[in-house]
C-alpha cells in the first residue's frame, strides 16, 4: 500500500486533471450555444436570399455562381472537414473510414480542413490537392477562398461530423446542391413579383442570378462549417463529461486509500510504542 504523503500527491494530480476536464467542458459547452445562435442568423440572411433567387432563375439547376459558359473541371471534389488537432474523439477516424468507401484518385479531389483531417489521409496514403486551417472563430467565417475552389468544379461533395444531439455525433456526406436546395425548400415564398417588367438588373439578371448563388453557397459552406464544428465541440463535451467522471471516482478511490493507509501507518506505529513501552517495562 502507498504511503500517505504519495496518495496525496497522486489526490492533488486527480484534482488538477478534474480542474481542467472541467474547464475544458464548460468552454465546449459556451461554443455550442455560440454556434446555434449563428446558425439562426444566417439561416435568416438565406432567406432573403432565396426569396429572390427562387424567382428570377430560369432553371432548376444550381449553378454555384459560376454562370453557365464557364467550363467546370470534370470531377466531383470532396471536401473533408476535420478537427484542427486530434482533440475531437473518434468522429475523425469514421469520417476518414467514410470517404475511403467512394473515394476513387481518378474521380475524385480532395480539400481538406483541419490538420487532423491531412494527418489521418497520410497514413492511408491518400492524395490531397489543398488544405485549409479549419477556422478559430465561430463568427464571420472566411470561405471565399472554398468558394471559389468549388465553383472550379462540377459536383462536390461534402464529409463532414454532424450534430444530432450532444451525445449523437454522426458522419455525413452530403451534395453542396442538394443541400442548398434543401436549404431553400423549406422556405416559404411569398407572392411578390420580381422580373424585368418592375426591375433594372445590372448589368444583367443573369448576373445578379450568378452573384445570388454565390452569395448563397457563402451561407451553405459556413452553415456546415458551423455544423461540423458543433459536431466536434459536442464530441469534445461527452470526452471531458466522461473523463470528469473517472477523475471524480478516482479522486474518492485515492481519498479512500489514504485514509486506510493513514490509519495502517497510525496503527503500526501504535503497536511500535506498545511494544517499546512492554521492553522498557520493568519485570517483577
Amino acid at each position: 500500500m502507498k504511503r500517505p504523503t504519495e496518495l496525496v500527491k497522486d489526490e492533488a494530480t486527480m484534482h488538477t486533471l478534474l480542474v481542467l476536464t472541467s474547464a475544458f467542458e464548460g468552454i465546449a459547452s459556451t461554443h455550442l450555444a455560440h454556434i446555434k445562435n449563428e446558425v439562426l442568423k444566417s439561416n435568416v440572411f438565406f432567406e432573403d436570399l432565396w426569396q429572390v433567387y427562387s424567382k428570377l432563375r430560369v432553371d432548376e439547376i444550381f449553378h454555384f455562381g459560376r454562370g453557365e459558359n464557364k467550363k467546370a473541371v470534370d470531377k466531383e471534389l470532396y471536401i473533408l472537414i476535420t478537427a484542427e488537432g486530434g482533440f475531437s474523439g473518434d468522429v475523425d477516424q469514421r469520417l476518414i473510414q467514410f470517404l475511403t468507401e467512394s473515394y476513387d484518385q481518378t474521380k475524385n479531389d480532395i480539400i481538406v480542413i483541419g490538420k487532423h483531417g491531412i494527418q489521418l489521409l497520410q497514413q492511408r496514403n491518400i492524395p490531397y490537392v489543398k488544405f485549409y486551417n479549419l477556422p478559430i472563430k465561430d463568427l464571420n467565417l472566411n470561405v471565399g477562398p472554398l468558394v471559389k475552389d468549388i465553383q472550379r468544379y462540377e459536383l462536390t461533395s461534402v464529409f463532414y461530423p454532424k450534430y444530432i444531439t450532444l451525445s449523437d455525433q454522426k458522419v455525413s456526406r452530403i451534395k453542396l446542391s442538394a443541400f442548398v436546395q434543401e436549404l431553400g425548400g423549406s422556405i416559404k415564398v411569398n407572392e411578390d413579383v420580381i422580373s424585368e417588367f418592375n426591375y433594372i438588373f445590372e448589368p444583367s439578371i443573369y448576373e445578379v442570378v450568378n452573384h445570388l448563388e454565390e452569395s448563397m453557397l457563402y451561407v451553405a459552406i459556413s452553415q456546415i462549417i458551423l455544423d461540423s464544428k458543433l459536431a466536434q465541440y459536442a464530441s469534445r463535451f461527452r470526452s471531458m463529461s466522461a473523463a470528469k467522471l473517472v477523475a471524480i471516482k478516482a479522486s474518492s478511490n485515492l481519498y479512500i486509500q489514504y485514509r486506510h493507509s493513514l490509519r495502517s501507518l497510525q496503527d503500526e506505529r501504535l503497536k511500535e510504542t506498545i511494544n517499546s513501552l512492554r521492553k522498557i517495562r520493568p519485570k517483577v
